[in-house]
């Protein structure tokens, strides 16, 4: 065992090997040895996690303080230090060895190599790299110039790989992030796309350079993988993972996009057909810890780690996190360390370079303890440089883009949280799909523009792109000519030669470039698509010059933005040729997640705390803002949001305009000032009128409160008091009418002026609390007007033993009130022969979400039901878009449960959870439509969220009678079970 002199490095190992309540401590190096030093097991003081729970083991204080980014870290992490390094440094004989190791390197040039090999897997655990540097006791030994800190493996199991190599090195990037399988899957979706292009933006000087050759896969199933790693001359030298990974293994993805976890030693069995590997680099949660209930009997070698499997059978270094790193200390130090690694340095210099980047980052560095996530794991060999630093290099031009993006308000990337969605459009529009068309579709201000725009940032640079709003083209006195213009400029910087224009009509001249575009790879972007359908001259025209676009086989593909659905665009081609992505208002849970990954600091507080604040920090950017405000406040007390959230000018004031391309609520194309054509009708948010005398004065309170309603039952959107900003979408809209209440029961006249003052501002749903025992035929006849227009009516029905009106007329939708055990109120008996009250719901909303509804929610009875009932309707509505009033109402009566009603007699209990359940199975069959979908494809075509979309999914297979699940040609795909069944929408 003992070591050689290795050029490069003076070596020191250090063995710290538990034995029951004691570890044993054993050091060596060419100037002496130390062995069979017992020592006793550390007793640690750590801080109590962020939400006050107290912490036993470092390697759980370390995960805890870097996911939500404790500013409060610097003493712990030097106590945690202390205690390591008392115990390794405290025997004089091993810190005399480690001055004289120290000496010896200075001496002769090199640097220390100090190899700590730790077991079992609890004690390797322990964060070896806060250990202190005895010479400077309040500096951290794996910072210091001349020392490098590594893990040493616990065995190798292939020959020593040490000869640099010429550049370029050839590196697999592996980017994982699979769908969502259900609620109960805890991993936040990260943007893929958006860190495949920040590394390889911070790569591309090297690239440029011809020092790296960069090789991704984003869909890493394991046949790919092994497709990858087979078809690459020369094989792969450095392998990196971006994904989820737990200490039990990493997340791959399965043919169909679901995600599988692939085990620890068969992902080293995968790297095993990489013979010239020298590196891997495994970025996913938790890769350097091993899996949790370690007992003292385990057999040799006991639970390792996924770095530890890889160092013993796949490759001699191996980097992986102790911790979850945010994904710009991600980026930060890869970009440092392959900039070192491929000048040459040694890999041990080059994670210490980046340490010490990441470190003295702004937003990243100090007091935070991202630098100590990274651990080196080292085999037999020692970590080196991996490139010749004398080799010449062949630098590759960089591919110019060919595109044309006019009039488009462009806003930053970073803030898109479109995943899904994103992927399918990537998917098209870069021609992996048969299909010709992508429509976009989406209420205005969802956030269209800025979907597309990223999809096109995405794109291979070789496909040439053209960006621009059928308004811009419209403004032109020829628009179908202006059009053709710009694509035949296009074809021409792709370096292939057009029909002139000549005495062509603009229409003749079109057909004639289709035949040159098929030669290029091209993706044709037309944002407003609504005003195509528009009586402006030229608009029908321009349709036309679509529609023949998307009859031509090629390379080229179409994306259209509308708000609604453009049957003439799309209804000459096949189901396969057209995908389609619809938008709502960005969840909620796609917030969190965004927050998640980007901004760890928010994480300190509760998340109930911060879906609070959903309502009005209504874009990404404000929430980075948000966070910023917190780290500076530095108590990260929920009672302080409400004034921070106040110092970034929301809230009760309207909230400013986005000044950027923010997706949150969307931007739309930004263009010259023209006249504006007359767009066809479009969909907009649900609007909510609500009167009774509990919820006067309250509009905030209640747009708050639906809006929790919301996202407690995983429907996208916030509810907001009075309309939509601009730059802005919304789940429902909560209307200024309101009936007085505050003089007792109001007038006939007063019930009738409220309900139509509501319809003349659009409300969908009205609910109000007012009864009178004697029916009017004038509130009847307002009533029936107002459900004939399609809007629905609710109103409670306490009447104790009598009929109460208007809830008692046929058009209204009566809402009864049960106890706590599920029995009717005394209040509300059933009446068997009207069917009346239609429902019945929880006589009180004291303890839900709903209890900011009224000031008074410890109160009971009929009015709390209905309010109750209304914030169901308007979910289940908003989650089917395409139901009547009338159909909603029957949909919650349908689904509500059976409840006994005496005499023999069952009323209905409302069922939210059931009533979405079918509500959301209908839009799921009717997206397959006669249509045969992939699984991505499906998710983007509905706006339910993967999680709760796909348990559905799998369940309508399981049940055979609506959809089957079938494979083509290797390909998973769902399609409708009756064959006669029609596409949504048509």
């Amino acid at each position: 065992m003992r070591p050689q002199a290795v050029p490069g490095f003076e070596e020191l190992e250090i063995s710290v090997l538990r034995a029951g309540d004691h570890v044993w401590l054993s050091a060596q190096s060419r100037m002496g040895s130390v062995f069979a030093v017992r020592r006793s097991i550390p007793e640690w003081k750590l801080p109590n996690d962020v939400t006050g729970k107290s912490i036993d083991a470092p390697s759980d204080w370390l995960t805890d303080t870097v996911r939500h980014a404790r500013t409060d870290a610097a003493s712990p992490a030097l106590d945690v230090g202390k205690v390591l390094t008392d115990l390794v440094f405290g025997v004089p004989e091993i810190v005399t060895l480690l001055q004289q190791s120290r000496g010896i390197a200075q001496t002769s040039g090199t640097r220390l190599l100090l190899r700590v090999l730790a077991a079992p897997q609890d004690v390797c655990a322990w964060p070896w790299e806060l250990l202190l540097d005895p010479q400077r006791p309040d500096r951290f030994l794996a910072m210091a110039r001349d020392v490098h800190v590594v893990r040493s493996g616990r065995s190798r199991t292939y020959p020593i790989r040490q000869a640099p190599i010429e550049p370029p090195l050839n590196l697999l990037l592996v980017m994982s992030s699979p769908l969502r399988a259900g609620p109960e899957d805890s991993e936040a979706p990260f943007d893929l796309y958006a860190e495949k292009r920040s590394l390889l933006s911070e790569l591309q000087p090297l690239i440029a350079r011809g020092l790296l050759r960069v090789v991704v896969e984003d869909r890493p199933s394991v046949e790919r993988l092994r497709s990858r790693m087979a078809t690459q001359r020369r094989g792969f030298h450095l392998f990196h993972y971006l994904g989820h990974a737990n200490p039990d293994g990493l997340k791959l993805e399965r043919r169909n996009g679901r995600g599988r976890l692939l085990p620890s030693q068969e992902f080293a069995l995968l790297l095993q057909q990489l013979p010239d590997l020298r590196l891997a680099v495994f970025a996913g949660c938790e890769t350097a810890r091993a899996p949790a209930g370690v007992v003292d009997d385990d057999p040799w070698p006991g639970p390792l780690s996924s770095a530890d499997i890889c160092v013993r059978d796949a490759c001699p270094m191996v980097i992986g996190m102790q911790a979850v790193l945010p994904f710009r200390t991600e980026r930060l130090l890869t970009r440092f360390f392959y900039q070192a690694l491929t000048a040459g340095q040694p890999v041990a210099e080059a994670l210490r370079l980046a340490r010490l980047a990441v470190n003295g980052d702004e937003n990243s560095g100090e007091p935070l303890l991202d630098w100590a996530v990274p651990c080196l794991f080292v085999g037999g060999s020692e970590p080196g440089a991996i490139i010749d630093p004398e080799a010449k290099a062949r630098p590759e031009p960089a591919p110019r883009r060919n595109e044309l993006r006019l009039g488009i308000r462009q806003g930053e990337l970073r803030f898109i949280s479109r995943l899904a969605e994103l992927r399918e459009g990537v998917d098209v529009l870069s021609g992996q799909t048969s299909a010709r068309l992508l429509h976009v579709v989406g209420m205005p201000s969802t956030g269209k523009t800025a979907l597309l725009d990223r999809i096109l940032e995405e794109l291979d640079p070789r496909i040439a792109l053209l960006f621009i709003s059928a308004k811009r083209l419209l403004a032109e006195p020829d628009p179908m000519r202006e059009f053709a213009h710009l694509v035949a400029e296009l074809i021409g910087d792709a370096g292939v030669r057009t029909v002139r224009e000549g005495r062509f009509s603009a229409g003749d001249w079109w057909e004639r470039l289709l035949g040159d575009l098929t030669e290029v790879p091209a993706a044709i972007v037309i944002d407003d698509g609504d005003l195509l359908l528009a009586d402006t001259p030229g608009a029908a025209d321009l349709l036309t010059a679509l529609i023949l676009l998307t009859e031509r086989r090629g390379c080229a593909r179409l994306a259209v933005a509308t708000t609604g659905d453009l049957v003439e665009l799309t209804a000459s081609l096949r189901p396969s040729e057209v995908r389609t992505i619809r938008l709502d208002a960005l969840s909620w849970p796609e917030v969190w997640q965004w927050i998640r990954r980007n901004l760890p600091a928010l994480t300190r507080y509760p998340e109930k705390d911060l879906s609070l604040l959903y309502t009005d920090v209504r874009h990404l950017e404000l929430w980075e803002q948000l966070a910023d405000l917190a780290s500076q406040n530095g108590t990260f007390d929920p009672q302080d949001l409400p004034n921070l959230v106040r110092q970034l000018g929301v809230g009760t004031a309207k909230p400013p305009e986005p000044d950027t391309g923010s997706d949150f609520f969307g931007a739309e194309t930004a263009v010259s000032a023209v006249a504006e054509p007359e767009p066809a009708p479009v969909r907009r948010a649900l609007r909510l009128a609500v009167a009774g005398p509990f919820t006067i004065g309250r509009r905030e309170e209640i747009a708050v409160a639906v809006t929790q309603c919301a996202i407690e039952h995983g429907v996208p959107g916030r509810v907001v008091a009075g309309e939509t900003g601009e730059g802005e979408s919304a789940l429902a809209e909560l209307l200024p009418q309101e009936l007085v209440f505050a003089d007792g029961v109001p007038a006939e006249r007063d019930v009738c002026r409220w309900m139509e003052d509501a319809a003349a501002a659009d409300a969908d749903i009205l609910v109000f609390d007012y009864g009178n025992a004697v029916p009017s035929d004038e509130q009847n006849a307002v009533i029936a007007r107002l459900v004939g227009d399609g809007r629905l009516v609710i109103a409670s029905g306490d009447h104790s033993d009598e009929p109460v009106y208007p809830a008692w007329t046929a058009d209204a939708f009566a809402v009864g009130a049960i106890e706590d055990d599920g029995t009717l109120t005394h209040e509300t008996p059933y009446f068997a022969d009207l069917g009346k009250p239609d429902v019945y719901a929880p006589r009180t909303i004291t303890g839900t979400t709903c209890d900011r509804l009224v000031d008074r929610p410890e109160m009971e009875g009929t009015t709390f039901a209905a309010l109750y009932v209304a914030v169901a309707a308007m979910l289940v509505w908003a989650t089917d878009r395409d139901l009547s009033a009338r159909e909603v109402r029957e949909l919650l009566v349908e689904t509500a449960a059976r409840i006994p009603a005496g005499g023999g007699d069952t009323a209905r209990k409302l069922d939210v959870d059931a009533a979405l359940d079918r509500a959301r199975r209908t839009v799921i069959v009717g997206a397959i439509g006669s249509d045969a979908l992939e699984l991505g494809q499906l998710l983007a075509e509905t706006p339910i969220r993967p999680e709760l979309a796909v348990p559905i999914l799998d369940d309508l297979v399981a049940d055979g009678t609506r959809i089957r699940r079938v494979v083509r040609n290797g390909v998973e795909q769902y399609e409708c079970v009756d064959d006669d069944a029609g596409p949504r929408n048509e």
